[in-house]
């Protein structure tokens, strides 16, 4: 049952805003018979006027039906919504929303808030924000296109903490769903038919939503799966809602390039979360609803682009698309906001430091924490504490680098850390550590972006620099220590010790497709790993077998990484697990075969890889052997 998929599936959170249906007459059906279709224009909502008057002091702009409704509320409830009784669904620095019960129907109230000079400077330039989305759901409902059904809008009042916003109502549909978690549920479903044939279903209903409203004219700048609900009618009958407006272009033809740019946004999350054969029958289905609705608009355009050169097109967007996304998430780790924060300590200590995440990678410790600023001051009143045998672990102490291992008190929970400081092993080291960025910045700013790339990587926590101006004294890395992770060698080890020989055999072939995978996406992520051996991969067997990037310190930055650059990151790993046992030299080719494994790539380019690897592994023996007789000398240790 539709029922059991949406409570047992974690669909269990508080639906967000929704609309009724626009549309009077009656859908076309999800499959569409064979041969052209006479096109019909849709009739879209029936005609309202939208009024516009002051209510106890409030000037609001309204839909005729709802002067009744914003009547029976006093002008001090919309300033107060709390004290209501209504509920806060969504909350940020710059908008809020509020779910509210008046006169026996639900509505949803967004508040945008206006904070600032610079906001003060959009304001004068610009109509409030409020009044964007109200444009374009009213837009949306002329037009007949899936969207949230605009109630009303005020422009000037005084909302929740006294602050100046705008607010725009919204009718809400209740149960709905954002799409990424209605099609996750949808895709746990254990009936292989059924979750085939409600796919298929809303692959269509969500193709002729986009088709129709480029036609008609609307381009949803911010078109992410989150920004569109599923609300479930019946088992196996749903609709698709647009939600978050303000930002549409509105009554102009969409070009060529444009509709590519919007689906690229779209497809950001479902190249990951969707099959290829899904994403295929969507642009299928999408190409097919535009021919039905071309003729049905004044703005209707026909498609310059073939099937096979819009899907050409769309994998370039979407690399760029996704480009642009990183690189803004990246900066974001740099900022203060809702997810980092930059703090000032005793001691001339300067940090940024992680307060939460929308989008958990790794299901480590800190996944599902919210840290606040006043925590973490405290925590990092003292940094020096950690160096202290009572107060932490060694982990690791050599000429480069010490690391430590700490536990800090998170609320009712505590948070296990590893705190690493950098040391120089020579003088022209010390120099070059006197500026910035420090070794701990770098490993932080990667750190981020990793996960921001959806790479499996320790999260960092906090990083700490202590400065005489510009030139850096002192720094530390914090990041998350991952409770029963054990780096790749040592992993090995034990299994092979454990196991039997057949599930030996098992358990290495599964890991060395997920270790060819973690090389791959470094590369296709634009990175490439200076130092890639075993000891900087952990081990993670709970919930699930993962392996995840530790010390950032080797990975540097490379657009293309070239292959010669990646077989020497290869020939790195192998030099590492050189002499560990249970590992053949048929592990070893199974393994390059499942690294240069790509679409359309040569299926021998493995064998002048293995020559390529081999001399490089037999240099890096040599250079091995001369390493540890230079420690003998100089430490007394290899």
């Amino acid at each position: 049952m539709r029922e059991r998929l949406l409570s047992v599936r974690g669909l269990t959170t508080r639906p967000r805003a929704a609309t009724e249906h626009l549309v009077d007459e009656p859908q076309p059906p999800a499959r569409l018979p064979p041969g052209p279709a006479p096109p019909q224009a849709p009739r879209g909502a029936p005609a309202q006027p939208v009024l516009r008057c002051v209510i106890d002091g409030l000037a609001w702009t309204f839909r005729a039906p709802a002067g009744g409704m914003l009547r029976s509320v006093p002008a001090g409830a919309w300033t107060d919504p709390a004290a209501q009784g209504w509920q806060r669904i969504k909350h940020n620095p710059r908008r809020t929303v509020w779910r509210a019960h008046i006169s026996g129907a639900a509505y949803y109230l967004k508040y945008y808030f206006e904070r600032g000079w610079r906001a003060a400077l959009r304001r004068a330039g610009r109509a409030p924000a409020c009044q964007g989305e109200w444009e374009s759901g009213v837009y949306a409902l002329r037009a007949g296109i899936p969207a949230v059904r605009p109630v009303a809008c005020a422009e000037r009042l005084v909302g929740p903490g006294r602050c100046a916003c705008s607010l725009l109502i919204t009718e809400a549909v209740e149960p709905a769903y954002a799409l990424h978690e209605f099609w996750t549920a949808l895709c746990t479903d254990d009936d292989v038919l059924r979750r085939r044939r409600d796919a298929t279903r809303l692959i269509d209903l969500l193709a002729e939503m986009i088709a129709r409203s480029h036609q008609a004219g609307l381009e949803h700048r911010d078109m992410h799966a989150a920004n569109i609900l599923v609300h479930p009618r019946a088992p196996g009958q749903y609709e698709t809602v647009f939600v978050d407006l303000q930002g549409a272009r509105l009554g102009r033809p969409l070009g060529d390039h444009a509709v590519v740019r919007n689906l690229a946004q779209l497809n950001q999350w479902f190249r990951r979360h969707a099959s290829l054969a899904d994403r295929l029958r969507f642009l299928r289905r999408y190409l097919r609803w535009r021919d039905e609705y071309e003729h049905a608009y004044a703005t209707g355009r026909p498609l310059g682009l073939s099937f096979p050169q819009l899907v050409r097109a769309l994998a370039v967007q979407a690399d760029r698309h996704a480009a642009q996304l990183w690189a803004k998430r990246d900066r974001r780790a740099r900022r203060d906001g809702r997810y980092f924060a930059r703090l000032r300590l005793p001691g001339g200590w300067r940090a940024i430091v992680f307060l939460s995440t929308r989008r958990p990678v790794v299901d480590g410790p800190a996944a599902g924490l919210t840290l606040e600023r006043d925590w973490w001051r405290a925590q990092l009143a003292a940094p020096q504490r950690w160096f202290d045998a009572a107060a932490s672990q060694t982990c690791k102490q050599s000429h480069s680098a010490l690391v430590r291992r700490a536990v800090l008190g998170a609320g009712d929970r505590l948070l296990p850390v590893i705190v690493k400081r950098p040391l120089a092993r020579n003088g022209r080291r010390a120099l070059r550590q006197l500026f910035p960025p420090s070794r701990s910045m770098r490993g932080w700013r990667v750190g981020n972006a990793l996960l921001n790339r959806d790479i499996p990587a320790a999260r960092p926590l906090a990083v700490l620099e202590r400065r005489l101006g510009p030139l850096v004294r002192d720094s530390l890395l914090l990041t998350e220590a991952l409770p029963g992770a054990v780096d790749l060698e040592a992993h090995l080890r034990q299994q092979f010790a454990r196991c039997a020989p057949r599930q030996w055999w098992r358990h290495k072939r599964e890991l060395s497709a997920l270790l060819a995978r973690r090389l791959r996406e470094l590369a296709e992520r634009g990175y490439v790993h200076r130092d890639c051996k075993a000891q900087n991969l952990l081990v993670v067997t709970h919930p699930a077998l993962n392996l995840v990037w530790t010390d950032m310190d080797g990975l540097k930055r490379a657009a293309r990484p070239a292959l010669a650059r990646q077989l020497r990151a290869v020939a790195r790993l192998h030099l590492s697990l050189g002499d560990v046992p249970g590992l053949t030299r048929g592990d070893r080719a199974r393994f390059l075969k499942a690294f240069l494994a790509r679409f359309g790539s040569d299926p021998s380019a493995w064998r002048a890889a293995w020559k390529s690897i081999a001399h490089d592994v037999a240099r890096g023996q040599r250079a091995r052997r001369q390493r540890r007789l230079w420690k003998l000398k100089h430490y007394g240790r290899p």
